[in-house]
């Protein structure tokens, strides 16, 4: 990623200001998908590999935070049965 980038602001660098709007974009497009994957995973950390200890600290006192981390993670009203 890092060198695709560099390889872009080179090439606009060098081609003057038409080439900086190609950059812009190309910027804003690794950006965002950058901030894509930190928010996937942010919310599998937060709704999949938390501890029952860290969820009971943060949400378990606070039943809006709960059901915030509810809605968030969609988890099932019950335990699945055993197959």
């Amino acid at each position: 990623m890092k060198t695709l980038s560099a390889m872009i602001l080179l090439a606009a660098m060098l081609s003057g200001c038409a080439g900086f709007d190609t950059v812009k974009i190309a910027v804003a497009q690794e950006g965002a998908k950058a901030a894509d994957e930190a928010r996937a995973t942010a919310e599998w950390t937060l709704c999949d590999a938390i501890t029952v200890g860290a969820w009971r600290r943060a949400y378990a006192g606070d039943a809006k935070k709960a059901g915030g981390w509810q809605a968030l993670c969609a988890q099932p009203d019950a335990v699945p049965a055993a197959q």
